[in-house]
């Protein structure tokens, strides 16, 4: 996917040079050579977390090399005169004409279009997305002998705040980026990424509102872009790798694999969308499995020094805490222990990240008829890993508590045969089955675990098309029990094939709402021969406005051969 911000647009951060001269390239001053190699290393500094506290380390900064990024040499004009990139260990060397003044530059950008290939920049959306870009002073190359010239990016931290400015945020956040990126590679050596734009800034905070101005409300991901927090005693991320990976897991999901997750807020314990726990899940497993560290931090506070951590790892801690094919806990647990070679409660199996990759990428996984979940993705692991299979059912059972909280053994990509409710009988079955006979299905729409995203606010059945024609599908409010009235239940639905949302004949989306008669909800479709998936949810249970009337509501769901 194609760029839309100006790579025109660069914010520069000038430090001077460390300039040395190198070996000569004349020959004893009769033939003098008409070009001459710069070389160095590019380094930035990071922050680590603390041994003690929640927080960042900054009396024990380490400076680390710049890795893959693109370096330019600019001559006083401002044009590129020859371009390179860092190795792993932040070196470069360029080759520029002798007699001619020459300043390095350094594009928090990670590029490859080689087998493999990925496009990655760091940008300030409070700045008009502009590009950040370090750069050393201009110096003239007046004489045949090569030199070095070394630059580092600094945290601008002056023992009790940020002082100076933050050079080294944008490449501590692309170093993150490139350890995705190398995780990846090491499994996929084709792979083909999408152009992805990071935006960091100093200004970016917690608060919600217009993100040109840093009101992002939380480091987050949507369309092929993250926004990472940067807000100096309130919250920032650039050096919470975890945080950052976290976010580029919705990303790969996103662009490699297959995410229908509707997002919104989560948290240790909630009782989610089944999609949500998977996709919320598997970023704070992946942030584990790029780091091999299932410790997963998020600093912030006064001076950064406060926050909390979790250990993806642990089987135990997430008994209580309402484990199931729901819990964003449980997936990340079992997906982490799918991937790390050491052998704890329950878990015999190492597959490594390969196991997790070629499952998420497969083509019967990214087609499936059934939405993304724990279900889908443990029945694929399973299809590809036939001898992992035993293994992978003794893990999965550690993740029940008793009837109403767990999961168990994965029969099928659509949770065939789950009986753990989360304390909500109606939550159950995980699918359930409609026909276009007009018999009707009773479903029901409620936020006995929290509005928006969690699990029971919306309801789902596989429809099952034999015969290409035109259908009508309709949602009737059933007036029974202790139900929301008649007059403020808003039923919607939205029909789903292979994960994408389907097209009325009138060619617009099949999610229907807002309808003038309350209660009810129709329309009429198109539909091939195949298998879909029918989301059916009460309006005021999605909409997060607290001033609607909102509750569990149920409804008679009817898809009649028109």
């Amino acid at each position: 996917m194609g760029k839309t911000l100006s790579n025109k647009r660069y914010l520069i951060i000038f430090i001077t040079s460390f300039f040395l001269a190198a070996c000569s390239n004349n020959d004893g001053g009769t033939n003098v050579t008409e070009t001459i190699n710069i070389t160095g290393t590019i380094q930035y500094e990071r922050v680590p977390f603390s041994t003690s506290t929640y927080g960042l380390d900054y009396d024990n900064i380490k400076v680390l090399p710049v890795r893959g990024v693109v370096i330019e040499a600019l001559d006083e004009s401002g044009d590129v005169v020859a371009t390179s990139t860092t190795s792993d260990d932040g070196f470069y060397s360029v080759t520029v004409e002798q007699d001619s003044a020459v300043q390095i530059s350094v594009k928090a950008q990670t590029l490859s279009v080689a087998t493999a290939k990925w496009d990655i920049e760091i940008r300030d959306n409070t700045n008009d997305g502009g590009l950040y870009v370090l750069q050393g002073s201009l110096t003239d190359s007046d004489t045949s002998a090569d030199s070095i010239r070394n630059l580092t990016a600094t945290t601008g931290w002056d023992g009790s705040s940020y002082s100076d400015t933050r050079a080294s945020a944008p490449f501590a956040i692309l170093d993150t980026a490139y350890d995705v990126v190398m995780k990846v590679v090491a499994v996929d050596s084709n792979v083909n990424m999408d152009d992805v734009d990071i935006f960091w800034s100093k200004d970016n905070s917690t608060a919600s509102g217009e993100p040109t101005d840093g009101e992002i409300g939380t480091s987050f991901y949507s369309g092929d872009q993250l926004y990472i927090l940067g807000k100096e005693d309130l919250d920032t991320d650039e050096f919470d790798d975890h945080v950052i990976i976290h976010e580029l897991g919705h990303y790969f999901e996103d662009n490699l694999s297959r995410s229908d997750s509707v997002g919104g807020e989560h948290g240790y314990g909630d009782i989610l969308d089944m999609r949500v726990a998977l996709g919320e899940g598997f970023g704070n497993a992946f942030s584990g499995m790029v780091t091999d560290d299932p410790i997963y931090r998020d600093t912030s506070g006064d001076q950064q020094g406060l926050g909390f951590e979790l250990d993806v790892d642990d089987n135990t801690i997430y008994l209580n805490s309402n484990p199931g094919w729901y819990s964003e806990n449980s997936v990340q647990s079992i997906l982490y222990d799918i991937y790390d070679a050491g052998e704890d409660d329950n878990d015999t199996v190492a597959l490594g990240f390969a196991g997790i990759y070629q499952a998420m990428t497969s083509s019967d996984y990214v087609n499936q008829a059934s939405m993304t979940s724990i279900f889908s993705l443990i029945d694929e692991v399973k299809t590809l890993n036939p001898t992992a299979e035993t293994a992978i059912d003794t893990l999965i059972a550690g993740q029940t508590l008793n009837a109403n909280y767990g999961i168990d053994i994965i029969t099928d990509k659509f949770g065939t045969g789950e009986r753990h409710n989360a304390g909500v009988d109606s939550n159950l079955d995980v699918y359930k089955s409609i026909s276009a006979d007009s018999i009707p299905v009773e479903v029901c729409s409620h936020i006995e675990a929290q509005e928006f995203n969690g699990l029971g606010t919306r309801q789902f059945l596989r429809l099952d098309i034999s015969v290409a024609g035109t259908y009508t599908i309709t949602a009737d409010f059933l007036a029974t029990g202790s139900y929301i009235l008649e007059t403020a239940s808003d039923p919607d639905f939205v029909l789903y094939l292979n994960g994408e949302v389907a097209q009325s004949v009138n060619g617009s989306t099949a999610g229907f709402g807002g309808g003038e008669d309350k209660g009810e909800e129709t329309s009429t479709v198109n539909l091939q021969e195949d298998e879909y998936i029918l989301e059916v949810y009460d309006y005021s249970n999605v909409d997060s406005d607290d001033t609607t009337i909102s509750g569990t509501a149920c409804f008679n769901v009817t898809v009649t051969n028109s």
